[in-house]
């Protein structure tokens, strides 16, 4: 799904992904995004959705920083610890099911927002 590069799409992708995450979390999408690191609840929030725009949507590392506004390094590191997490079978059971829902409402988004 990684086509060509548009930062006002990588930053839609990674508000979905966020705005998922956040409503699975009980949490607020801007609390997610926000540009300091937030509290540990909100940073590990930002790490799931940084995994899902990445695994989930099939973004490139360095568009998810851009897309969250991070590091290429920042989005590397939140992906293996979202894979570390994966090893509890209940959180990868719903990181799963959060995959598949960001896919389809994904496939929705017009090809060229805007």
């Amino acid at each position: 799904m990684d086509d060509d590069f548009n930062p006002v799409r990588d930053e839609d992708r990674a508000y979905l992904a966020a705005a998922l995450v956040g409503f699975a979390l009980g949490l607020k999408t801007d609390k997610i995004l926000t540009c300091d690191r937030g509290s540990p609840v909100h940073a590990r929030a930002r790490h799931i959705a940084m995994y899902l725009a990445y695994a989930g949507l099939g973004m490139s590392l360095a568009r998810v920083a851009i897309g969250f506004g991070r590091d290429r390094s920042t989005a590397a590191r939140a992906c293996r610890i979202v894979e570390d997490y994966r090893e509890d079978p209940d959180f990868d059971t719903w990181v799963d099911q959060l995959s598949v829902g960001l896919r389809s409402v994904g496939a929705l988004v017009p090809a060229e927002a805007g």
